[in-house]
């Protein structure tokens, strides 16, 4: 090496040997190759430190209520400290009730590792369809929670299925909520006898209007915007319009009101048993007139008023059990026997309008099974239910029914491109990007009523 040449001496003391020995040292150890080592040594250690250190890490969990659990234990479960549950069990108190929570709910939670230790950030979760619940974090270290409310969306849904062995079936199999196929059938029940005309391989189409949370998940009562029952090859379409008062329809595909002074079935999905006329008496065994329809139907089933009027008559009446009789005019009457309960509000004098629910099926009087007894009266004799004549109600005409007929073939537009739409899509979800059809009618008719065909609800 370049400087100091030292050789040491063997015989000569040990400081003599270190004070010799220290220049030399001291040159090496400040030359640029050990300078150079030496940093290089320091930035592996610090790299080494760095890498070794607990880093933060953010994790979002999503944790189940089990049964029986608290809204604390749940958080306890999930490694959360104790502290952090119970400030957050505590704040949320202040918003929402945990006590309400049903086994099941799912919690979303926002939490920070950094080695060991565990914090959490914010959860979430929703109590209801329409609420949503947060717990944030506060820098102080405080939990805040806030519930707010969600907004209803509205979804276009279109179905079409075919009918093997009754319409709800049908419905159900294409995923349509009962209360639409409900209110389908109450819409055709004016014209169409469902125990006679509807046989299987028949088919339905309908294109309902259903509030829905952020979820998706629907809310309340959706609103039919078309329907058609392909019957025996037939196709029979109706459409919804709301008329400038608030008053709601269906047309048919002429502009003529589907609704009729009576319902032909006033009972929901239930089957006749007995028709008018003659037959050999179930208990008695001889023949004997029969003067009104029977329905089948399982008991509690509602009964619906066949059209709007007044109660005559709400008492336990005989062989006819609990009965209700309606006047709808000066010559018509029906009536309804063998009720498991009347409705509220059954008393003489009360008015009813048509499809309001008046009792419910039973069993009372001279009875063999639970079934609907229904008569129709006409200047107080009694006819065949199925055969009376029934007026028809509004008739659109003119401009109106030109603007309707417009209005038609946007709506069935709209109803193929969302089963087209349903059809494409793997898993049968509707994607509602589809604009909402709007088909106004004149903003005045004959009758200064505006109207509006599929108007949104």
């Amino acid at each position: 090496m370049t400087g100091h040449y030292y050789m040491p001496s063997l015989t000569g003391s040990a400081d003599d040997f270190v004070r010799a020995a220290t220049p030399v040292v001291a040159e090496l150890t400040s030359s640029a190759p050990v300078q150079a080592v030496t940093e290089t040594a320091s930035e592996v250690q610090s790299l080494a430190a760095a890498v070794v250190a607990a880093k933060p890490e953010n994790v979002t969990r999503v944790v189940e209520l089990g049964q029986g659990r608290t809204f604390s234990r749940m958080l306890l479960d999930a490694a959360i400290p104790q502290e952090d549950s119970l400030a957050a069990a505590e704040a949320l108190g202040k918003v929402y009730d945990h006590r309400k929570l049903k086994a099941g709910e799912e919690v979303t939670l926002s939490i920070t590792r950094l080695g060991e230790q565990i914090t959490l950030n914010a959860l979430s979760f929703a109590p209801e369809p329409t609420k949503e619940v947060s717990i944030t974090r506060q820098p102080n270290g405080e939990y805040l929670a806030e519930m707010k409310n969600t907004p209803i969306e509205r979804q276009r849904v279109a179905a079409s299925g075919v009918i093997k062995g009754s319409l709800y079936g049908a419905g159900e199999r294409e995923g349509v909520p009962r209360a639409i196929m409900a209110a389908l059938i109450r819409a055709y029940s004016h014209e169409v006898d469902f125990q006679r005309d509807v046989q299987a391989g028949d088919r339905f189409e309908v294109l309902y209007d259903q509030p829905t949370a952020k979820d998706g998940t629907p809310i309340g009562q959706g609103v039919i915007i078309y329907a058609a029952l392909v019957v025996n090859g037939k196709a029979r379409p109706l459409y919804r319009v709301t008329f400038g008062d608030g008053a709601v329809d269906y047309f048919d595909e002429r502009g003529r009101s589907v609704k009729r002074a009576l319902l032909r079935t006033p009972v929901e999905g239930a089957r006749m048993t007995s028709k008018f006329g003659m037959r050999i008496h179930p208990l008695f065994g001889y023949s004997k007139m029969h003067k009104g329809a029977d329905f089948g139907a399982p008991m509690g089933t509602p009964i619906y008023a066949a059209g709007s009027g007044v109660v005559e008559m709400a008492q336990f009446n005989g062989a006819y059990g609990r009965y209700v009789r309606l006047r709808h005019n000066n010559r018509t009457q029906t009536a309804y026997a063998h009720m498991s309960r009347f409705a509220k509000g059954m008393y003489p004098g009360a008015r009813v309008n048509q499809g309001d629910v008046i009792g419910f099926v039973g069993n009372s009087g001279r009875s063999t099974g639970p079934h609907l007894h229904y008569e129709v009266m006409v200047d107080r004799r009694q006819v065949n239910p199925m055969s009376v004549s029934m007026p028809v109600g509004r008739v659109l005409e003119g401009k109106t029914l030109a603007q309707f007929k417009q209005g038609q073939n946007k709506i069935k537009q709209e109803f193929h491109g969302l089963l087209d739409k349903k059809t494409a899509t793997p898993d049968g979800a509707q994607d509602d990007t589809q604009d909402k059809v709007e088909a106004p009618l004149p903003e005045r008719q004959p009758d200064n009523k505006a109207v509006k065909v599929a108007n949104k609800s």
